[in-house]
């Protein structure tokens, strides 16, 4: 397909929980009657959740530096590899009215991302809902978007293959992603997931700033709430997604990961839940499991 090179100059965001392992954390046990998680099953879990935590970020993230770059939760400094059908932009703010943005290889291999090699494949269809007026809004729709991450000595290596929807709205003070995306995760030693994703992002600027297209997000919080359902085999678990404490987006963090504290709980109907914590600019964040009836 014959298409317009597009070269990303919005900076490294929002990659800085994905592909992390959870540490240590032994098999998890419950009380009578609770669930149980074992520990690689955590770690699954808890990575999938703040994969798509990443990418939203991401997309929050881009709509203030470039509206038409809302896939990438990084921005690596070889030229950006995605074919664009059509770069039309009738309002002029930065969202194009309808282009597809095909990712193939060669191009899309990354070498050196987080020491290992990154491969983007498949397709997004960006649009514009309101192409005659300039505001935040847009909507990508993700047709096998797909990331092979290969990491030193492959222990952390995946496979994410995502369908569905991001919707963005939104204006100077504040923001608003609703994502309902599938993702089929496989590892090389697990066999495959499905993580179904249905999640409203916010994102909401400090007292005193405001947010503008063109510009990077200043300081502020972000809330993340909704359901998400982890399916591996015969099992099938679905929790409920609460912000416990806004994540603080630290802007003048001078890495991408930029959220210098909060916390996020994944909550499972008998009460047992994953709890992803965040404890300083440029940090992993601490993720662990506390089984139903534990104090």
């Amino acid at each position: 397909m014959s298409g317009i090179r597009w070269i990303p100059v919005a900076r490294l965001v929002g990659c800085g929980v994905l592909a992390l392992s959870l540490g240590a954390c032994g098999d998890s046990s419950a009380p009578s009657g609770g669930d149980i998680l074992p520990s690689a099953e955590v770690q699954d879990i808890g990575e999938a959740a703040a994969d798509e935590l990443d990418q939203g970020v991401a997309a929050l993230e881009s709509v203030s530096l470039e509206a038409t770059a809302p896939f990438l939760p990084f921005r690596p400094l070889t030229a950006g590899c995605a074919e664009v059908s059509n770069t039309t932009d009738s309002d002029g703010d930065g969202a194009p009215d309808e282009a597809t943005f095909t990712f193939a290889l060669p191009a899309c291999s990354f070498t050196g991302y987080r020491g290992g090699t990154l491969e983007v494949t498949g397709a997004i269809v960006l649009s514009d809902p309101t192409p005659s007026a300039p505001d935040f809004a847009w909507q990508a729709t993700l047709n096998d978007f797909t990331w092979s991450y290969t990491s030193p000595g492959g222990g952390e290596s995946f496979t994410a293959v995502r369908n569905g929807t991001r919707v963005l709205t939104g204006n100077a003070d504040g923001l608003s992603l609703t994502s309902t995306i599938t993702v089929v995760r496989t590892h090389p030693v697990r066999p495959e997931g499905t993580v179904s994703h249905n999640l409203l992002i916010q994102f909401t600027p400090a007292e005193g700033e405001t947010l503008e297209r063109g510009q990077p997000l200043p300081d502020g919080t972000i809330t993340k709430s909704g359901t998400l359902t982890w399916s591996r085999g015969v099992s099938s678990r679905t929790f409920t997604v609460t912000t416990v404490d806004p994540l603080v987006w630290d802007a003048s963090c001078t890495t991408d990961r930029k959220i210098a504290s909060g916390e996020i709980r994944m909550t499972l109907s008998d009460g047992g839940y994953v709890r992803v914590v965040w404890t300083g600019c440029g940090e992993d964040p601490v993720r662990s499991f506390v089984p139903a009836g534990t104090a």
